[in-house]
């Protein structure tokens, strides 16, 4: 199945919608994994987070991070998945920090699942 498939995901039981939307197998396979963690009560792609984050040209953009989760003990994390091949990128990165900083303010953590696209 190619990486870039996108669809989406039908009746989650942990998440507030009938239906999620996945960009990537890669989110596919996350959404899976979300579903079957016993510590997970809930989650989302849909949300409206958006963090703002600067290039390297110093040119402002809006991030959206992939899912929004809800574990069994209270925290909440967002949670971005990337081919491991891509998270070293200068891009990501930028994100990534601009993303720590959001979270940390909220008291909510940040974490880069790597997924394999095999």
């Amino acid at each position: 199945m190619a990486i870039s498939k996108r669809g989406n995901y039908e009746n989650p039981t942990k998440s507030p919608y009938s239906f999620e939307k996945y960009d990537s197998f890669l989110e596919r396979k996350m959404m899976l994994r979300l579903e079957e963690d016993a510590d997970v009560v809930k989650w989302m792609k849909r949300h409206d987070i958006s963090i703002p984050w600067i290039d390297i040209n110093g040119r402002q953009h809006n991030y959206r991070p992939d899912f929004l989760v809800q574990y069994r003990d209270g925290t909440i994390t967002i949670i971005e998945v990337k081919n491991p091949v891509l998270t070293d990128s200068d891009t990501v990165q930028r994100k990534r920090t601009a993303a720590e900083a959001w979270c940390r303010k909220r008291n909510i953590s940040y974490q880069i699942s790597t997924i394999h696209p095999d």
